[in-house]
């Protein structure tokens, strides 16, 4: 399994919002909303209360951001919290999993929700790591990966038309364009475990 890579570029992040740092603070949001909005939707919650995990989450951050030690814990944290936030509006709405039927109890569940999340903010983690590698090769390429790969449905007519392309020189283009980005998740330790 992955590590979740932070670093101190993360803790630095962090130092700079217990400073009340606004531009850190949306970084930070930024960085770590996917996480916390995909933690609500594993949860099956709606887009209303997904939103409502949201906020809560990151004001329960902003009031805790002076315990949290080390950058390598946020990602847990926001996760964890983002989890017991989304239990609790399931809990409300007496949407919660009838453990009886599943044949677990509350500390189980609890465990496994914790180990969800840990994998949750690996994936967000890994995800933020791989868009910034994205935005530091051409744009170009940037643009025909994006097409090719986050967009469903995209012929290569199209990418062709976008890009101004022959369709045959799209998978060429292709693969030096993923050697590039390659080579820039290698400087970043991308793929190192």
């Amino acid at each position: 399994m992955p590590e979740l890579r932070t670093g101190p570029d993360l803790s630095r992040l962090i130092e700079r919002c217990r400073r009340k740092d606004s531009r850190a603070w949306s970084e930070l949001v930024d960085r770590f909303q996917a996480l916390v909005f995909s933690v609500a939707r594993r949860h099956g919650l709606n887009h209303d209360d997904a939103d409502d995990v949201f906020v809560t989450t990151f004001q329960s951050l902003l009031r805790s951001i002076d315990r949290i030690e080390m950058g390598d814990a946020l990602p847990k944290w926001l996760a964890v919290t983002a989890s017991r936030e989304s239990l609790r509006i399931l809990r409300i709405a007496n949407r919660t999993p009838d453990l009886e039927a599943i044949g677990i109890d509350l500390d189980e569940l609890v465990a496994r929700e914790e180990m969800l999340a840990e994998d949750a903010a690996i994936f967000a983690d890994r995800s933020f790591r791989l868009r910034e590698g994205l935005s530091k090769i051409d744009e170009r390429c940037q643009l025909l990966l994006q097409m090719l790969y986050f967009r469903d449905g995209t012929s290569y007519a199209e990418i062709g038309s976008a890009l101004g392309m022959p369709i045959g020189a799209i998978g060429p283009t292709r693969a030096r364009c993923l050697e590039k980005l390659r080579v820039t998740l290698s400087k970043e330790n991308f793929f190192e475990i």
